[in-house]
């Protein structure tokens, strides 16, 4: 009995507002609706974020990946070089800074950047990230980024 496979078809259900699509940081998989086999609701896929989600994904994907981290972009990311494991001060969190600004300009066309903001927290031993990020096709909504960078890695909030 031969199997078919409808791999070319268009995908069900697909609306007409997206305008980009990205696949979720956390990569869990879509929920499972229907009991039959050939029920097109009884699919399977990795839940994605859509537009405005899908964008800032992947500037968290910026700031978390190292160059060289990406197989087949092996210039994607940010370097930090030793910064993160130097005493934090005011001169590290500018170079911090400029080094968001410079890879969100070339790797993130989609955006226009209003404002950066690194406070170094040296109690803390730590980086506040606070940015404000315009997205032109989206009529210039603010997306803003906070959250906070040090040895382990960024965690936002």
């Amino acid at each position: 009995m031969p199997i078919k496979l409808n791999i070319l078809e268009p995908v069900i259900n697909q609306t007409d507002d997206i305008i980009y699509r990205d696949l979720s940081l956390n990569v869990n998989v879509g929920i499972v609706k229907g009991d039959q086999l050939t029920s097109s609701e009884n699919l399977k896929d990795l839940n994605t974020s859509v537009n405005f989600e899908a964008i800032k994904n992947s500037l968290f994907n910026l700031i978390t990946t190292f160059p060289g981290q990406k197989i087949l972009n092996p210039e994607f990311g940010m370097n930090f070089g030793d910064l993160l494991f130097l005493p934090v001060s005011k001169a590290r969190a500018t170079v911090i800074g400029e080094t968001i600004n410079n890879t969100f300009v070339g790797f993130e066309p989609r955006i226009q950047i209003t404002e950066i903001e690194v406070i170094a927290d040296i109690e803390k031993g730590e980086y506040e990230l606070n940015l404000v990020i315009n997205i032109p096709e989206f009529n210039n909504n603010p997306l803003n980024l906070k959250g906070r960078l040090n040895k382990s890695g960024f965690y936002s909030y």
